[in-house]
């Protein structure tokens, strides 16, 4: 165990949360970065670096930072780039076999390319919620996920796409170790993490995926838009219907005709949104927005956007690896019910190697922290559930 290197990260974690403070420039050199095109990306392997810089504002506890460019391929099988970050620590791995790797799904910033996890804007989360990681000395990686901050459509949720994204950039850590892979996700990178932890035994059987974390995310669509509905974050769950529109293009006008004039102008404005703009632009009632005055999660059960929500709700598929699962019981952001029904679900596809955390820290959090506060308050247990599985692996 390295629970000294624990207890420091988890200190400089907790402060990140409380503190407002400027995050670390680390902007890209240029936009070129992210959007040039590679030249033959076809001919590569899902999971190769094509494209790398060092980030050494980034250089935190010992490690080596590279934003990196990987290859991938959306739900259609066509290669894709994906940026991310490789974060390696610069001592040498004490523990047994190659040095484990955690495969760091972010939670949502925003739908807006200049969200992403590895720029500037979007480092002020992911960066500080790796040091409990990088104190083990497990190398991290990051993903932005398709179409975000790349050329491409960003499919917000998106079962497939976000879980290829997950699992190819655990290839680009681990290629050439064969080291043992933790999923990693809370929030809407619990959604990647839980799906790629359904699709790993299929699409990556060459990854050592030994088990996965799945924090608080909003699993099931329907549920994730009925809980946004009429909050001070509703204009959130408008990025689920563009994420569904960016899947399914030759869909776009039947699912924009859902929508009066009201809704359409809403629903465009939230696909350049980040978190601030989305709880800025004010609380929206989905009623208000469709043309028949159907409540949004209505309209995700009906005959347009019912299959392809089906589609992207996670839990039928029981993973190969062990998983935990943690939640907030009072989560006003991604309401409890989503976990206990992903829980119940996957309990019933056959999975028997399941730990789940509730933490119920009472009523009287700042709800601005009833969200991240789980996922501090889940580290301790989930370094010693991840150095078991490694030291099994």
């Amino acid at each position: 165990m390295r629970l000294p290197f624990v207890t420091f990260a988890l200190s400089v974690l907790v402060g990140s949360f409380v503190l407002s403070a400027a995050p670390v420039s680390a902007a890209p050199g240029g936009a070129d970065f992210y959007g040039e095109p590679v030249v033959g990306l076809e001919a590569y392997a899902p999971g190769s670096i094509v494209r790398r810089e060092p980030v050494p504002q980034l250089d935190v506890l010992g490690s080596h930072t590279e934003r990196i460019l990987y290859r991938s391929a959306d739900p259609r099988d066509q290669a894709v780039a994906v940026s991310g970050l490789l974060v390696t620590p610069t001592r040498a791995w004490s523990g047994p076999g190659p040095r484990p790797v955690i495969a760091y799904a972010p939670g949502s910033y925003g739908v807006a390319d200049r969200c992403s996890g590895s720029s500037q804007l979007g480092l002020t989360t992911t960066m500080p919620a790796l040091l409990p990681l990088l104190a083990q000395g497990y190398q991290v990686v990051t993903t932005d996920y398709q179409g975000l901050g790349t050329p491409g459509e960003y499919e917000f949720l998106g079962r497939i796409a976000s879980a290829r994204a997950v699992l190819d950039s655990a290839r680009a850590a681990a290629r050439e170790t064969d080291a043992p892979v933790v999923l990693y996700g809370y929030s809407a990178g619990g959604v990647a993490s839980a799906a790629a932890a359904e699709l790993a035994s299929t699409y990556a059987p060459d990854v050592s995926v030994v088990g996965a974390f799945v924090g608080a995310a909003p699993t099931d669509p329907v549920l994730r838009v009925d809980g946004q509905d009429g909050s001070e974050s509703a204009a959130t769950m408008l990025y689920t219907i563009g994420g569904l529109i960016g899947a399914h293009p030759d869909r776009a006008e039947q699912i924009r005709a859902l929508f009066n004039d009201r809704g359409r102008a809403a629903l465009d404005a939230a696909q350049n949104f980040c978190t601030i703009d989305a709880l800025t632009y004010g609380p929206l009632r989905s009623e208000d927005l469709t043309a028949d005055g159907s409540s949004l999660g209505t309209l995700m059960a009906g005959p347009v956007l019912g299959p392809l929500a089906e589609e992207n709700t996670i839990g039928f598929t029981a993973p190969v690896a062990p998983v935990m699962i943690v939640h907030g019981v009072h989560d006003a952001s991604v309401e409890i019910e989503q976990s206990r029904l992903l829980t119940d679900r996957w309990r019933a596809a056959g999975v028997t190697d399941m730990t789940v955390r509730e933490f119920d820290f009472g009523t009287d959090l700042v709800p601005a922290f009833d969200h991240p506060a789980t996922n501090v308050a889940a580290y301790p247990e989930l370094i010693e559930w991840i150095a078991r599985l490694v030291t099994q692996a």
